[in-house]
Order: structure tokens, then sequence, then C-alpha cells
């Protein structure tokens, strides 16, 4: 079975992250090489934008600095291109500042409403599937993180020891310049929280300036959902008591929910909420099988990789579901639906 590779980090800040660095080195200086190219800059305007975002993650929190120090320092590599690759978000939507761009790949996310079943597929790059790992990060006070990232990010879709989860959806504000802590960081924020209600109240104070999705659920069955656009956050409704979310705002219509771009979101999203309605039981295992479903191609929630002008493919790099409750995390590697689904325990 393919899995993605395995990486254990502890200590304090700065010390996780030359662990980090030193293990996955080679596979920074590979996303380095990636997203380099993808954010269509030159080096000096790269680092213009990492000095920005250095500060601001310094000011939101200052382990998460230290740790992308360690990051660099264990990876041989300048700090500002690890800074880069942690806002690489933000970094790239500056390229489509005038046009929404949706890419054809795109993730699917859910979170069933009767129980603490969490879930997305995470669509991106193909390079991407053999640089990716799975992270178990073990803080000095003993709350452990369990997370998939990419190599130098110190945050992205994953759960916690103390229940609680987190997933992801990108969404496209035309004509702004995304800001604020960047999304990577705060989904590690996220994942430092010990409950829904902390999350929450880190999101609210430090959401502005993105245009992104989060749907946060914990052990107990409580969940919600953020959309954040700019300096707004908003709060989409329930289906059914489930929350599901593709990569159109779904609070009130942004950009135009007729634009052409957004055919392919609505499309998931109506096949996501007919496959959730019809699911027996809120499982993990009915998740498993919701987020494996390939009916409507050329739009399917789990997408073979495809052509793509920035990447060379695009599809389904991880699918991801987590049974809050039992503290698993059932991780399947790349598009290929006879791969099956390793489970790590948070």
């Amino acid at each position: 079975m393919q899995t993605f590779r395995e990486i254990e980090i502890s200590g304090d800040a700065h010390q996780r992250g030359v662990m980090h660095g030193e293990q996955l080195s080679v596979e920074i200086a590979e996303a380095i090489a990636i997203y380099g190219s993808a954010f269509g800059l030159s080096e000096s305007a790269v680092f213009e934008q990492a000095a920005h975002f250095s500060q601001v993650i310094a000011d939101f929190n200052a382990d998460y600095a230290a740790e992308i120090d360690g990051i660099a320092e264990g990876s041989g590599q300048d700090v500002r291109w690890i800074t880069a690759l942690n806002a690489r978000t933000e970094i790239l939507a500056l390229k489509n500042l005038s046009t929404a761009r949706v890419a054809s790949n795109e993730c699917t996310s859910m979170c069933f409403g009767a129980a603490p079943v969490l879930g997305q597929t995470w669509d991106w790059g193909q390079p991407l599937e053999v640089l990716c790992a799975m992270f178990r990060i073990e803080r000095p006070d003993g709350h452990v993180i369990r997370m998939m990232s990419e190599p130098g990010i110190i945050g992205k879709i994953g759960m916690n020891s103390a229940g609680v989860g987190v997933c992801l959806n990108i969404l496209t504000l035309v004509g702004y310049r995304l800001g604020g802590v960047p999304i990577h960081v705060m989904l590690r924020a996220i994942l430092d929280c010990t409950s829904t209600a902390e999350a929450a109240a880190m999101i609210d104070s430090a959401a502005a300036g993105k245009s992104r999705n989060g749907i946060v659920a914990d052990k107990t069955g409580d969940c919600f959902d953020r959309e954040f656009a700019g300096p707004e956050t908003m709060l989409p409704d329930r289906f059914n008591g489930n929350l599901i979310h593709t990569n159109h705002y779904l609070s009130r219509e942004i950009n135009g929910h007729d634009d052409p771009l957004f055919f392919n979101s609505r499309t998931r999203m109506a096949r996501a909420m007919n496959r959730v309605s019809a699911a027996e039981e809120p499982t993990a295992s009915a998740m498993i099988d919701i987020l494996s479903d390939r009916t409507d191609n050329p739009f399917p929630i789990f997408r073979e990789y495809l052509p793509d002008e920035e990447f060379g493919a695009v599809g389904t790099v991880a699918t991801i579901v987590m049974d809050l409750a039992a503290g698993e995390m059932h991780v399947r590697k790349g598009s290929d639906p006879e791969t099956g689904f390793k489970v790590y325990q948070a």
C-alpha cells in the first residue's frame, strides 16, 4: 500500500523546526523549486513578500516564527524561502487579483452533524504527492498533532490529541490582495487548540485577509464552518445538520455564482449533498465512501490527475477522514481508488 512518509518531531519550537528540516531537506528543496516557478515572481520579489509575512507570523505567534527558523536551519535553506512556503497560498493569489481562478481540481470537505467525523479530499499539484508527509508533532506539554502537510509548511489538514480537527477549502475573492496571518499558519494554530471554542476565538481574532473556508470540529461533536472573505468572517448554513463545502462562497453571493469557473464547485457540492443525505450512518466508513465518489466526470469528488498548466497535472493528492471520538485519522495517498487507507492515532 502506498503511504505518505512519516515524520516525528518534538521538543521546543526551534528544535521541532530543525528536526522537520533535517528529515525533509530534499523534499523542501524540491518544494521551493516548484513554488518558486509557480509564483511567477523574481526571487527578490518573493523575498519581499517573505519579509512582510515573516513579521506577521512573528507578531501572531513567536513559536511559529522560531519553528520556521529551525526548518531553515535544518534544511540548509534561506529562511525567506521557508517563510514563502508557509505563505504560498497568499503569494500564489497575487497572480489572480483581477480574475476568479478556480482550478478544475479542488477540495471537497464535510463534517457529519450527528457524529464527530470530519474529512476532505485535498486536490492539488501531482508533484506534491511524493513530497508530502504525515507529521506527528509533540509539544513539551504532551499535546500531539497528527497532520498531513507539505515539506517546510508548519500546518495543514489534521487533528490533535485533544480531539480537535480541521479541514480547508480554497475560495476565490476577485480583486482582493490576501494578507494577515497565512492560512497554513492559522491551520497550525487551530491544531494547537484544545476545543472548538478556543479555535473559534482564535480564528475570529486573526482571520482577516483570507479567501478560504475552514471546517473545525472536536470529539464532543461540536463543529463550525467559517468562510473568510477579506475583512469578513461568515458562517455558512448547515445542510440537514451537516457541514459541506467545496470552492465557492455559500453565505452570500460573492464573485457571481453563475460564473462558469464555479460550475465544477457547484457540481461537486450537489453530489456531496446527495451522498451525505443517502448515508445510512454517520461513520468514518461512510465518509470514506462519499469522498471516494467518481460520479459526475469530469468534476467528481475524488479526482484522477488531469493536465494543468501550472503543476503539470492536478487531482486528488490525499483523502483524509478523521474520527475525532476514536482519535483516528484515515489517510489515502493519491488518486488511485485501489490504494487503501492507513489509520493513524492522534
